[in-house]
């Protein structure tokens, strides 16, 4: 069994007129939403805070090469305390559409058995939709980290509607379930 998370970059900043848009760096709620997605992922799924991990940590962390996907990466990479080699820069993800997410997985090396990938909507929001058999993705907010496992040993076998949803984690679901732990990670209105 192979597993994969998806995690749309942190919210982005807006804030410095003419910058590209292959350049915008995370926001202030984005710099705080990345290291409160990371540290529950950590902790709930990979076995972080000396609990049994439920999941593989993942082996590589895939990036679109656009500075609020990789700085979200790096954040996660640094909380999951992997080493700098475990995260690769794709300049394919950079906006990717559903199918060039398909492809990017489906030339993973064999020997990964967890991947993340890093991107944008709304590809990400496409391939969620398309990849999972049962599960309907209503919207992917920033940093939202999505989980599937899929049932073949093989990620060059992977194909639409076949993987298994085992977790959907929202900055809102987050803040929502543990205010004491993480507030002021979404927006107030709920729709991030």
């Amino acid at each position: 069994m192979k597993y994969l998370t998806i995690v749309r970059h942190a919210k982005s900043s807006w804030g410095q007129p003419g910058l590209a848009d292959h350049d915008r760096p995370l926001n202030e709620r984005g710099q705080r939403a990345a290291p409160a997605v990371a540290t529950f992922l950590h902790r709930t799924y990979f076995g972080g805070a000396d609990s049994p991990p439920l999941l593989p940590l993942p082996d590589r962390l895939v990036t679109s090469t656009a500075l609020r996907a990789l700085s979200t990466a790096q954040i996660m990479r640094e909380t999951f305390a992997m080493p700098v080699e475990s995260l690769l820069l794709e300049s394919r993800l950079y906006l990717a559409d559903a199918d060039r997410i398909l492809d990017v997985m489906r030339g993973f090396e064999e020997s990964w058995n967890h991947t993340m990938i890093f991107g944008h909507n709304p590809g990400l929001h496409d391939f969620a939709e398309h990849i999972l058999a049962r599960a309907n993705i209503p919207k992917v907010p920033t940093c939202t980290a999505i989980i599937m496992a899929f049932p073949h040993e093989y990620w060059g076998l992977a194909d639409w509607n076949e993987a298994q949803l085992i977790g959907y984690i929202t900055p809102k679901s987050l803040e929502r379930r543990f205010p004491e732990l993480y507030a002021g990670i979404s927006r107030e209105d709920g729709d991030d």
